[in-house]
């Protein structure tokens, strides 16, 4: 179904580049069929993208064939590195128009009155994005990279990752671009489909936006309403970090210089100035879409015209308002609006002699287009909300001699790039006709000063440094990626070899609570364990010769009231408490009395790993910890036998980590003379007892344990903390051919497994407790 096409860059990874639409119009002569390539903002940046490394294009060609055309084009096709995804034309309506356009570019443009949800355009938008991944499996090979556009194509990197993994491709490198705003995480959550689509993307190695507002608004609504975590540049999710990059769009400049010494533009450039012979041109070029800001424009002109009357008959409104979508209900209001307005602003300042607005509701040539911009002295941008806007990039590139001003909305993307242009709020009309006053009445310094920043930035940040910099970037984080792939899923068949082998010597299991045997809960009273993972911890407690332990933050109250009548040891609060199971303590009594090198205490049957603590310390951190807690909604305080923990696992996303990290910086200053530690966990903010961790924990019991005959040794665990007791487990047992270290989630880790979930920790535990 796809033609597949090889990519010579000198690098053994291929390039694919996924979009909706192949950049091709296809066209039947008898039996022959040709095509021609189309023009659109991503087929210009795209292009200059192959001048630096050749890729192949898979997408939609725009309507279905039958099979005997599909044969005939998918080898055209090929011969030219595309590759076709065909769709069904009910399915690519409802896709394209119904899910896409209708909800996704509204949504995205801040237009949400616009949305109109149906289950059938969404059912669409998925079988449409599972079309795309199943005929990219045809030709993906292990390696190769693959970069998705835009907002058409959300599921695809969940569904395609999905494909691959079961095929066991797992170092194919999948990159997304959004060429659209992203919205802030308020208005993004009134999606219905909201998660899925997040999802979707989330498989992807790395995002690339085009500004950072874009890309905080996307990370924000990750964590509020997918409750990830993130930093600045990326979102945690399934164990994997995901990278999130801006990488601003550019132009092909030398394409509009080479253009302006070409005749037909030379000519045309003379007849537009004679023409406008002692008049001022300001121009503007959209697509005519409710985002664009024409009626705003056109309402700033008309106020431009009334505050500076000297201007009448002296400046013209060049606009070129390219059709779009005509056949939309809005869009036809939208035309209606804007055709009232130049009539009434043309019937109000216009002469015989001068037109106020000169307006173009058609598409124009690059020739027309080229010598527009060359000829006028403003290019005006009111978009009301733009990805990025490149008719400001293309303005510049074509005004290497009249140095005219860029006056440019701060709701379109370029603004944050485009230093030197005269930065304006679309919905002020005063603001806009100010600016335009400003801009016609510059010193000729001024407009070369600006102008030259401008120049600089277009001819260094082109099209082709926008894609082969988020392809390099897709590289570099990717290998982090690869890393990863090669940790290995552990089995139960792996597991249960190991776990039998060593029959007739002692086997131990170190085993973390919350995140490996059971989901992290927000309320420690709610953590209590279930009756399945209770009769599998007694099962495995009575395999012969096996000696379990549960490690946990949790109080030891807790742990005994959870664990009653179950012969495990118990490691609480991270390791400052630890009581070895029944079936040890009978070995050891029969063994010479010894105890371990770390210092600690008996507390009944439980061993305490800290001599002696200060007690007021808890009087100087409490009372910041009680400060925190009232002004952070949601969060708690946890106050344990030793140590003290302050909960915002239930307090906003934002707010709460903001708050974590002022409640870090404050108990830095007033602890810094004590010897306690400060632990940031999961959604929570520790102080304890320096040195005394999980792996301290550890060493105590292997001194107790030391007369035993370890044949088979297990720890798994989830977070952080559980990294320097995988260390010391290796450390301590590198000869042990039954050692097995795991950590739950696929991430950067010291263990030498990983289990994806705790749902696959209880499957493999269950395993090993029917093993004998």
């Amino acid at each position: 179904m796809v033609a597949t096409q090889t990519s010579n860059t000198g690098d053994p990874s291929r390039l694919i580049v996924v979009s909706n639409r192949l950049p091709v119009t296809l066209a039947q002569s008898g039996n022959e069929w040709s095509f021609k390539l189309s023009s659109g903002g991503l087929v210009s940046a795209l292009s200059g993208l192959k001048r630096e490394m050749s890729f192949t294009w898979v997408g939609w060609p725009g309507k279905d064939f039958g099979e005997s055309d599909r044969q005939k084009i998918n080898s055209l096709l090929k011969e030219n590195s595309c590759g076709a995804v065909y769709l069904d034309d009910e399915t690519a309506e409802l896709y394209y128009n119904g899910f896409a356009n209708s909800i996704l570019w509204p949504l995205f443009h801040y237009h949400p009155g616009e949305m109109i949800f149906e289950d059938a355009a969404w059912d669409a938008y998925q079988r449409a994005n599972q079309a795309f991944a199943e005929s990219l499996l045809d030709q993906v090979q292990d390696g190769d990279l693959v970069w998705i556009q835009d907002y058409h194509l959300m599921l695809l990197p969940r569904m395609l990752r999905k494909l691959l993994d079961e095929r066991g491709l797992r170092s194919v490198k999948i990159g997304w671009f959004l060429h659209t705003p992203f919205p802030s995480s308020e208005l993004y959550r009134i999606l219905p489909v909201r998660r899925e689509i997040l999802e979707g993307v989330l498989a992807a190695d790395l995002l690339g936006f085009h500004t950072y507002d874009y890309a905080r608004h996307f990370l924000s609504s990750c964590t509020r309403i997918l409750g990830l975590p993130s930093a600045p540049n990326s979102v945690e999710c399934e164990g994997r970090v995901v990278h999130v990059g801006t990488f601003p769009i550019g132009i092909d400049p030398e394409k509009f210089a080479e253009a302006l010494e070409t005749s037909e533009v030379q000519g045309r450039l003379q007849e537009f100035e004679q023409k406008f012979k002692g008049t001022r041109v300001v121009v503007g070029v959209d697509r005519l879409d409710y985002i664009k800001g024409v009626p705003q424009k056109f309402l700033a002109f008309e106020h431009f015209l009334t505050q500076h009357p000297e201007h009448v008959g002296r400046v013209v409104l060049v606009q070129v308002a390219v059709p779009s979508r005509g056949d939309v209900e809005e869009y036809k209001q939208l035309i209606s609006n804007v055709n009232e307005l130049v009539g009434r602003i043309n019937g109000r300042f216009g002469t015989v002699e001068y037109t106020p607005i000169h307006f173009l509701h058609k598409s124009v040539t690059f020739t027309e287009l080229v010598s527009l911009y060359a000829v006028s002295d403003v290019c005006l941008i009111t978009s009301t909300r733009d990805g990025m806007n490149l008719v400001s990039y293309e303005y510049v590139a074509s005004q290497q001699q009249r140095h005219g001003v860029l006056v440019l909305s701060e709701f379109a993307g370029a603004a944050q790039s485009l230093n030197g242009s005269l930065i304006i709020n679309s919905w002020n009309i005063e603001e806009v006709a100010d600016a335009m006053n400003q801009a016609l009445s510059m010193s000729a310094e001024q407009r070369a000063a600006n102008f030259n920043m401008l120049y600089k930035y277009v001819t260094k940040y082109t099209a082709a440094y926008w894609g082969v910099s988020f392809i390099s970037e897709l590289k570099r984080v990717s290998q982090a990626a690869d890393e990863l792939a090669q940790l290995p899923q552990l089995t139960a068949q792996v597991a249960c070899d190991k776990f039998t082998a060593v029959s007739g010597r002692t086997r131990l299991l170190l085993l973390d609570y919350d995140g490996t045997l059971s989901a992290t809960r927000t309320i420690p009273e709610f953590a209590r364990p279930s009756p399945q993972i209770l009769r599998m911890l007694r099962r495995l407690s009575e395999q012969p010769g096996t000696l379990v332990y549960v490690v946990s933050g949790r109080t030891r109250a807790h742990m005994e009231r959870w664990f009653e009548g179950l012969d495990l040891g118990l490691v609480a609060e991270h390791g400052l408490f630890y009581r070895h199971p029944q079936a040890a303590q009978k070995r050891m009594a029969q063994s010479p009395a010894v105890d371990g090198d770390e210092p600690k205490r008996k507390l009944d049957d439980w061993y305490c790993l800290v001599e002696h603590t200060d007690p007021q310390w808890r009087d100087t951190v409490l009372p910041l910890f009680q400060h925190y807690a009232e002004r952070t909604p949601g969060s708690f305080i946890e106050e344990k036998e030793i140590d003290i923990t302050w909960h915002y696992r239930n307090t906003d996303p934002e707010f709460g980590l903001w708050q974590a990290n002022e409640l870090k910086i404050n108990l830095e200053r007033v602890l810094s003379h004590l010897p306690l530690t400060i632990v940031d966990g999961n959604k929570t903010v520790e102080v304890r007892p320096s040195s005394v961790d999980k792996a301290y924990a550890f060493r105590a019991i292997m001194g107790d344990l030391r007369d035993l005959d370890l044949g088979f040794v297990m720890g798994i665990g989830d977070g952080r903390g559980d990294e320097n007791a995988f260390s010391y487990l290796h450390a301590e047992f590198k000869r042990l051919p039954a050692l097995i270290t795991c950590t739950v989630g696929r991430k950067s880790t010291h263990a030498k497994y990983y289990l994806p979930n705790v749902d696959s920790v209880l499957s493999i535990l269950s395993k090993l407790a029917g093993s004998d």
